[in-house]
C-alpha cells in the first residue's frame, strides 16, 4: 500500500469529490475543511484497507476502483457483505462511537484509491453537517436495500442472483460499457451470494459459451446484457 503526498494529491482529490452524490451542496472550501488532514491512499489488488477487529481510527470515501467489505465466521470463513465504489464511504457512521472498532474487512480490488479522513475530522467537521450524515444515511439505506434484495433471492435460482449482482455492479460506476471495471473472481461471486465456487463456474461457463458473456484476467464483459436482464424476470415470483 503507497500514502502519496497528501501536499500533492490532495487538492485533485477534493475536486473528484465534487461528482460523487453525497458532496452535492458542497464548494470546495467546504470539502477542505470536512476532510482536513486526509491522505489519498492508493491500494493495489488484495491490499487491506482496514482489518476487522482493530480500532477504528479513520474512515474516507472511495475515489477509485472497488473495494470489498468482508466479515468472518467462527469458522474463519469470510463472507462478502458488500462492494464499495466509487463514491461510497467505508467506516464513518462508527467514528461518533467512544471507542470505535471495525466490523468488517476491506481489500482493495484491483488498483483503487481511498480518500482516509481522521477520526478527530469527523467528530470536528461532519457531526455538523447534517447533509452529510443524512447523505451518509442514504449511502447505507441502499447497501440495505441491496442485502434486503439478496436475502428475497434466498429461494430465487442462481443464475437469478448472479445477473442481480452482476447488473448492479455495472450500474454503479458511470460510462462502464459492457464491461465491469474491477476484477471479480468467481468465489467473490460465491462468497457474496453464500453458494458454491463450483456453481458459479458451471452458470458462467454456461453463459460464456453462448456467448452471453466474456471472461479475461478476472474482468467480466457482458456481451449480451438482455440476456442477463431476462434472468430478472422471475424475482417477482420469489416468495
Amino acid at each position: 500500500m503507497v500514502i502519496l503526498d497528501k501536499q500533492i494529491v490532495l487538492q485533485a482529490a477534493l475536486k473528484e469529490l465534487l461528482n460523487f452524490q453525497i458532496f452535492s451542496r458542497c464548494t470546495l472550501k467546504d470539502l477542505a475543511e470536512i476532510c482536513a488532514n486526509g491522505e489519498v491512499v492508493v491500494s493495489q489488488h488484495r491490499d487491506i484497507l482496514y482489518q476487522m477487529g482493530e480500532v477504528a481510527d479513520s474512515f474516507g470515501i472511495v475515489l477509485s476502483g472497488a473495494y470489498k467489505l468482508t466479515r468472518s465466521s467462527p469458522n474463519g470463513d469470510d463472507t462478502i457483505v458488500h462492494f464499495c465504489t466509487p463514491g461510497d464511504v467505508i467506516a464513518a457512521f462508527i467514528m461518533s462511537q467512544e471507542r470505535p472498532i471495525y466490523p468488517v474487512s476491506s481489500f482493495a480490488m484491483g488498483p483503487s484509491r481511498f480518500l482516509k479522513i481522521p477520526k478527530e475530522t469527523y467528530l470536528r467537521k461532519w457531526k455538523e453537517r447534517p447533509d452529510l450524515i443524512f447523505n451518509i444515511q442514504s449511502l447505507l439505506s441502499t447497501r440495505i436495500g441491496n442485502m434486503q434484495m439478496q436475502l428475497s433471492l434466498t429461494k430465487a435460482p442462481l443464475s437469478v442472483k448472479i445477473a442481480h449482482l452482476l447488473v448492479d455492479m455495472l450500474n454503479r460506476f458511470e460510462d462502464h460499457g459492457s464491461a465491469l471495471k474491477l476484477p471479480l473472481t468467481r468465489k467473490e461471486i460465491a462468497d457474496n451470494l453464500g453458494s458454491s465456487v463450483e456453481s458459479v463456474i458451471r452458470i458462467m461457463s454456461d453463459w460464456t459459451k453462448k456467448g452471453i458473456i466474456e471472461t479475461q484476467d478476472q474482468q467480466i464483459k457482458i456481451l449480451k446484457l438482455e440476456k442477463v436482464i431476462a434472468e430478472l424476470e422471475v424475482i417477482p415470483s420469489v416468495k
